[in-house]
């Protein structure tokens, strides 16, 4: 059995790891680290029996801790993960990794000389619609691809809290644009060829010093070019994947249910999603266009940590690698480069 110390239980912590790490059969969630003694007792009345830490070294000194998971802000990832490696902890950070390629590249050292496992929560890999938008694409029934749309857009306010702030890496394209930039990865990667990004800004100083909007345009090797749209000022929310092809088209509209299943305490559960928020039309024998019902994969984030589990217990293959999230990281730095000086970057 391997112990796991979770560093931070907000709602990274209580809601995504937390539970599914209590799923998984080769890990058990050994203790919570936590600043306020609010939450110590929360996950102590969640967890019956756990260790509650009130600092992260009181954790690192525990011999039982096998694995530390990060659940914390993103300018904490790296100083934290070097830190847990360092005292010989097999490390899981929530993304975004890091910071920067700087940062990112430190950590892969730290992990390769301590050797000790890293790899970072990217759950949505295991979302349901990500995943048939990948079997789609792998059929190849929708021709040579041209476009992908990946779209996260509603009409809202600022961040809240330390994700509001620049400082500690906040702002939407190290939040969602890390999920929708590792996502792209998986499909046309593993790098990308070059980066166009546009930010606006909406929100007074006083609340928010990051990005309302992002408008990312990723180009690949392989011609295609995924458009990246994250924001809070869509009335009418854009479809979550819009993909143009040279035999077909498919729409999805949307997010993948599984979180908001989990916030209302069904974990792990399978959670069908309803198919009309889909839409495929493919060319048929005479050229012309015709509907095709599209069959919604159910989404399973527990995948992450079985993997992370049969990585550590039996000696399978890590899934989501160090050297996946550094292109991840990579990729990011090239949007907030293109971003602020308004040029494309290349990236070879």
């Amino acid at each position: 059995m391997i112990n796991v110390g979770l560093v931070g239980y907000g709602l990274g912590g209580k809601v995504f790891h937390a539970p599914f790490i209590n799923l998984t059969e080769q890990l058990r969630l050994h203790g919570v680290c936590s600043r306020t003694v609010e939450k110590r007792q929360e996950a102590a009345n969640d967890y019956e029996g756990i260790a509650t830490y009130e600092h992260f070294e009181e954790l690192l000194r525990d011999p039982d801790v096998d694995l530390v998971v990060l659940a914390t802000p993103h300018d904490t990832h790296a100083p934290m993960a070097i830190q847990a490696m360092e005292a010989g902890k097999h490390l899981v950070t929530d993304k975004v990794m890091c910071l920067n390629e700087s940062e990112a590249l430190a950590m892969i050292e730290a992990s390769e000389r301590n050797k000790v496992l890293l790899s970072v929560f990217q759950n949505r890999r295991w979302d349901g619609d990500f995943l048939t938008l990948k079997d789609i694409l792998g059929s190849g029934i929708l021709g040579d691809i041209y476009t992908v749309e990946s779209n996260i857009t509603a009409f809202g306010g600022p961040h809240s809290g330390w994700r509001a702030w620049k400082m500690h890496g906040g702002g939407r394209t190290r939040d969602w644009g890390a999920h929708l930039v590792d996502q792209a990865l998986q499909l046309f990667g593993p790098t990308v060829e070059w980066v166009f990004a546009d930010y606006q800004f909406r929100y007074p100083e006083s609340s928010s010093d990051v990005e309302s909007t992002s408008h990312c345009l990723l180009k690949f090797k392989n011609g295609v070019r995924c458009f990246i749209e994250l924001g809070s000022a869509w009335i009418f929310p854009k479809p979550r994947y819009h993909v143009r092809g040279s035999d077909g088209g498919f729409r999805k509209y949307g997010v993948d249910p599984q979180e908001a299943t989990i916030k209302l305490g069904a974990v792990g559960v399978s959670v069908p999603e309803d198919p009309a928020r889909y839409q495929m039309k493919t060319k048929g024998r005479e050229g012309e266009f015709q509907e095709v019902a599209v069959t919604p994969r159910h989404g399973a984030y527990r995948k992450y940590y079985d993997n992370i589990g049969a990585v550590l217990d039996l000696g399978e293959e890590l899934l989501v690698t160090p050297e996946e999230s550094l292109e991840v990281i990579k990729t990011i730095d090239a949007i907030v480069t293109s971003a602020e000086c308004a040029e494309v970057v290349r990236m070879e």
